[in-house]
Formats: structure tokens, C-alpha cells, sequence
């Protein structure tokens, strides 16, 4: 218990402090309300309800991968539940354990509530490398594009392949003797088999490509117009280009074994990295990192506890009418 209270609470705490300590002792909370500050209040509400979509979007996507034997409020409640906890742990281990454990109070079986969000990552992973795969080509001439494409191709085909192949390979694997001497662990695969199995068809992969696609494109937007109401590059698909880029590779910290808290320190270092790399002109990057961090958690971790407190009310509720 000790080393578990060590290693996700103090540890995440000190490499913040090191980090905001060595990488950004420039920066005062005096500026980073200062920069808050730049951004139009349209800005804002703009943010807010272009999130509120790609959550719908996104509940609409989990309700496909759930067989719609969840209530789409539900899954809508257990989807922004899902987006507060992304950054609570290294590689999104938080939110599919908080994902799988709300599912399973609904009543869904821990395969089908795991399976379905592992399902859901990789389209977001094919829905990326389509996006940034498209974008590229309104990049300036001097940034190596064959070196970004490289990475894209990479991403699409490991995509592609556990979207088509995890089923048949999974039926491989379960077909060795010995792994029927592990009952518990044959039987779940078999479920995640069972499972994989009843969503392949293509028509309803088109469905989730699509949808996953639309999500990613609304939520680059919706962080990129905080991104411009703090620095003021001005839009257009050059600089929404690079952004988007430049925010693909600071989500990347996230699977950095250990983090700051909440991904706090770690992510702003990436973020700040990355956009200096990309020679985005703007003086202030290492503000806008906090500025676009702390409000899209303080928005998302608001949302999102309340409805956790909605999902276990409403649980409450039906057990004192039973």
C-alpha cells in the first residue's frame, strides 16, 4: 500500500516540482492568469461546446462498441468519466480502468467494458495518422515530411492490423493446448474473441473510422482555438497544421512510464519542446502550454466529476426503489 502511495502520488508530485523547478522557473502564476486572460470569452464558450460534441461523438462510438446495451446517457455520463481520468495515470491506464469498472456497474462484462475501449484507441490511432497523413501536405516547405510521414505509416499499419487481425491471431493463440490449463485466462480470451468476432463488419468499421476521424478533427480544433487565443498566429491550415502536429507529439508524454501529476510538468515540457522544434512564431509557447493544460483539465476533471457523482446517484437510487 506504502509503495503505492509512493509511486503514484509522491513520485508524480516531485518530477512536477523538478520539472516546473528546472525547465520553467521563468514562469509565474501571475503569467500564466495573464495569457489565461488573452482569450475571448467566444474563445472559450467556442472551446466548451466543441468539447461537448466530441464527447457526444465519442459516447456515440463507445454505444456502437457496447452492442447499445447501454443507455446512451449512460455511456455518454461513463464517457466524460473517461476523459478527466486520461491523464491521471501513464498510458491511459486511469480512464480504462475507470471505463471498464463504470461498465461493469451497468452490467456489462469486464471483457466487453476493456475490450471496447482498447477497440476504440486504435481507431483513434487510424483516425490520427488519416488526419495528420492529410494535413502534411500544408506544412512549409523546409520541415522534413518524409521523417513525419514515416511515423504516420507506422501508426496506420499497427492500426489497421489490430483492427483486422486481432481477431483471427487471438483465435490462433486459443487454439493451443495449453493455454486450456488456464481456465480463467482461456475464458477471457475466448469473450474478447466472442466479442471482436461480432464486430467486424465492415459497414459498422466504416462507422467508428468515421466517427473516430470527426472526433479528432473537432477536438484538435477546439484545443487549437485556446492555443491561438493566447499566442495569436491566426488561423489557416498552415499553422493548424502544425499545431496539430505539435499537439500529436506532446500526447505521446503520455506514455512515458512515469509522469507528473496528472501529467502536469511532463506534458507542458513536451508541449514546449515540440512547438519550439516546429518553430512555431509566438514568444509565449511555455504559457500557452499551462494556460491550454489547466484549462482543458479544469474543464474536463469539473465535467467529469460530476458525472461520476450523477452514475453513482442514479446507482443508489435504483437499489432504494429495488
Amino acid at each position: 500500500m506504502k509503495k503505492k502511495i509512493f509511486t503514484r502520488l509522491v513520485v508524480p508530485i516531485l518530477i512536477t516540482l523538478a520539472v516546473i523547478f528546472f525547465f520553467f522557473r521563468d514562469i509565474s502564476p501571475g503569467g500564466i492568469k495573464e495569457n489565461f486572460l488573452k482569450i475571448p470569452l467566444h474563445f472559450i464558450l467556442a472551446f466548451i461546446l466543441l468539447s461537448l460534441l466530441a464527447t457526444w461523438l465519442r459516447a456515440l462510438k463507445y454505444h456502437i462498441l457496447l452492442h447499445k446495451k447501454l443507455s446512451f446517457s449512460d455511456v455518454f455520463l461513463i464517457t466524460l468519466v473517461r476523459n478527466f481520468s486520461v491523464d491521471l495515470l501513464p498510458a491511459r491506464t486511469a480512464s480504462l480502468i475507470l471505463y471498464t469498472y463504470m461498465a461493469k456497474r451497468k452490467g456489462l462484462a469486464i471483457e466487453e467494458g476493456a475490450t471496447s475501449f482498447v477497440v476504440s484507441i486504435f481507431y483513434d490511432a487510424l483516425a490520427l495518422a488519416f488526419m495528420l497523413g492529410g494535413l502534411i501536405f500544408f506544412l512549409a516547405p523546409g520541415i522534413n515530411r518524409w521523417t513525419l510521414a514515416a511515423g504516420m505509416g507506422i501508426i496506420l499499419v499497427l492500426s489497421l492490423a489490430a483492427i483486422f487481425f486481432a481477431q483471427p491471431i487471438l483465435g490462433w493463440i486459443l487454439g493451443f493446448p495449453l493455454l486450456k490449463r488456464f481456465s480463467r485466462i482461456s475464458e477471457f480470451f475466448g469473450n474478447v474473441y466472442h466479442y471482436l468476432a461480432a464486430h467486424k463488419k465492415n459497414s459498422e468499421r466504416l462507422t467508428l473510422f468515421g466517427l473516430s476521424l470527426l472526433i479528432r478533427l473537432i477536438k484538435y480544433l477546439f484545443v487549437f482555438i485556446l492555443f491561438e487565443g493566447v499566442v495569436g498566429i491566426g488561423f489557416g491550415l498552415h499553422n493548424f497544421s502544425l499545431f496539430s502536429f505539435g499537439l500529436a507529439g506532446t500526447e505521446l508524454s503520455s506514455l512515458i512510464p512515469i509522469q507528473g501529476l496528472g501529467g502536469f510538468g511532463t506534458w507542458e515540457l513536451a508541449f514546449s519542446l515540440i512547438f519550439q522544434a516546429l518553430a512555431i512564431p509566438a514568444d509565449n509557447l511555455k504559457e500557452a502550454g499551462f494556460v491550454i493544460h489547466i484549462t482543458t483539465q479544469v474543464w474536463e476533471y469539473g465535467i467529469g466529476l460530476l458525472a461520476l457523482m450523477v452514475l453513482f446517484i442514479g446507482k443508489k437510487e435504483k437499489k432504494n426503489q429495488s
